[in-house]
């Protein structure tokens, strides 16, 4: 899990952001620019920014069911993360569905898998990712420059491979925007500067399948975790590693 040594001092804290906010020796590390752009890919997909009245500065909490994705986090963002934990089992989840106004949740005839939580500490410098929430929503900040690495977590945090019928055995890219269905333009502009040029519309991001190869080209290679999502070459071994994905890197308590 995430480091309780402070880098300046290297002493261990329980309250590693408290030391640093209330020492006369330490203050607050610099976060290196290839966490803040996980950060930025993480909160396009699964993060969110927490801010609480009591404390002087925010955290990000990102969710997920794959514990080794999220596991792989915590071991790049070290001191700034405090750990992975479980926030729901799938039993829980199943319970609170069940009571859900919509028939697909209320139904409960779906895999449901226990979910995850990672969680960062406080800090100053996460405070430019709490405008993306100045509408009272998440939205993408204008001033977004999508690199390989974030553009790979949102696609690991909320993408999926499309595989057609017929005859066509290319797959296809789709990745899901809802916050930004009404922004098609500033989405298109978004890709100017990468060689992918997706359609955009419902919510969803959809590349070609000639798109697809450039696409995952130009990300590299998977995380820990997300393999199954790199797999174009059949959808046969593409269904197979996905269902090798849930018993590997996903837990369940559910009957």
């Amino acid at each position: 899990m995430g480091s309780d040594k402070c880098p300046s001092c290297g002493r261990e804290y329980d309250r590693l952001a408290q030391h640093w906010a209330m020492s006369a020796a330490c203050s607050y590390p610099t976060i290196p620019e290839p966490i803040h752009k996980m950060l930025t890919g993480l909160l396009m997909g699964d993060g969110t920014v927490q801010e609480a009245k009591s404390a002087a500065n925010p955290r990000i909490e990102i969710h997920n069911i794959n514990h080794s994705f999220l596991s792989w986090i915590d071991e790049q963002f070290e001191w700034l993360s405090t750990g992975v934990t479980l926030r729901r089992t799938s039993d829980d989840i199943y319970e609170t569905n069940r009571g859900s106004s919509l028939e697909r949740f209320a139904s409960c005839e779906y895999s449901v898998r226990d979910q995850y939580i990672l969680t960062t500490r406080r800090h100053p410098e996460l405070e430019r990712y709490v405008k993306w929430y100045d509408t009272g929503q998440k939205r993408f900040p204008r001033d977004l420059v999508l690199t390989p690495t974030i553009l790979k977590l949102w696609y690991v945090c909320d993408g999926h491979l499309i595989w057609g019928s017929g005859g066509h055995v290319r797959p296809q890219v789709w990745v899901s925007a809802e916050n930004e269905r009404d922004r098609i333009t500033y989405i298109r502009e978004l890709f100017e500067q990468t060689p992918i040029s997706p359609s955009f519309r419902d919510g969803r991001l959809m590349l070609t399948s000639d798109e697809t190869e450039w696409f995952f080209e130009y990300i590299g290679r998977p995380v820990p975790g997300s393999e199954y999502k790199f797999v174009t070459e059949s959808k046969e071994q593409y269904e197979k590693t996905k269902e090798a994905f849930y018993w590997r890197h996903t837990t369940t308590n559910s009957t």
